[in-house]
Parts: C-alpha cells; sequence; structure tokens
C-alpha cells in the first residue's frame, strides 16, 4: 500500500485529480509514478496543483505511463484555465469538440485509437454526429 498522499483533492487541477486517482486505483506511490515515467518527483507534485503549467513533455511522458493519450492530459492541464467562450461564439469550436470527444471516451473509459481512422470512417462519424455541409447536400447516414 503507497504512503498517504499529502496532496488534497480539492487543491489540485483537473489533471492533479486525474493523477491521484490514478495512483489509487494502481495502488503506486507518487514516487513510483514519477520513477516510470521519467518525470522529477517534485514536477510531477507540481503538475497536480492548480494553476500550473505542466509542459508538452511531461503530459506526454505521464501519458505513455498512464496509458492514455497525451492531448488528453493536456486537456486535463489546461481545462481550469482556458477562458469560457462567450455567449455569441460559434458552437462548433475545435477546442470544445476536442474536450467533450476525450471526456466522452474517458467517461466511456474507450482508448484512443492506435491507427488513425481513414477519412471515409471519420465521414461517416460526423455525420451520424449531426454535421452537415452549408447548404445541408451531404446525406444523411443510416
Amino acid at each position: 500500500m503507497p504512503a498517504r498522499l499529502q496532496i488534497k483533492a480539492e487543491d489540485c487541477s483537473p489533471l492533479g485529480q486525474f493523477i491521484l486517482q490514478y495512483l489509487e486505483r494502481q495502488s503506486i506511490s507518487m514516487n513510483r509514478l514519477a520513477e516510470l515515467s521519467g518525470v522529477p518527483q517534485p514536477r510531477l507534485r507540481g503538475a497536480c496543483f492548480k494553476g500550473t503549467c505542466p509542459t508538452p513533455e511531461t503530459l506526454r511522458k505521464l501519458a505513455r505511463v498512464m496509458g492514455k493519450h497525451h492531448l488528453e492530459l493536456y486537456t486535463l492541464a489546461y481545462e481550469g484555465r482556458m477562458e469560457p467562450l462567450p455567449e455569441d461564439a460559434d458552437d462548433v469550436s475545435l477546442d470544445i469538440l476536442m474536450r467533450e470527444l476525450f471526456e466522452t471516451a474517458r467517461e466511456l473509459e474507450l482508448a484512443v485509437p492506435k491507427v488513425r481512422p481513414s477519412k471515409a470512417k471519420i465521414r461517416k462519424a460526423l455525420l451520424i454526429l449531426g454535421f452537415s455541409s452549408e447548404n445541408n447536400a451531404i446525406s444523411e447516414v443510416g
């Protein structure tokens, strides 16, 4: 059983909370995760707190060990730091879409595909999700 963590979940960013949950599920210490990922323990600990900015390299190293895509950890790390879009902003923002995709995949415990889907599969998925051309010339997928 790992030693009790001295970091409180309420002091953590969404990334930090995710890391704490991972440590608990895996029954490992933060020192062990630091060792496995090659991220110095002070940097790993610091990445857990609200208002911190972990480097992309830190996120890539953690993602590899945690079995996640680095963009998923990136969205968690910067979730609280992204300014909300104004009410009149276009709802098809790429940032919103990416966050929703990763959040839904995380909730469903789905892994990121190892191979990039073909254009045909991406097109079909977009049509199923309700995307359409400006002139609605794209037919629905049944």
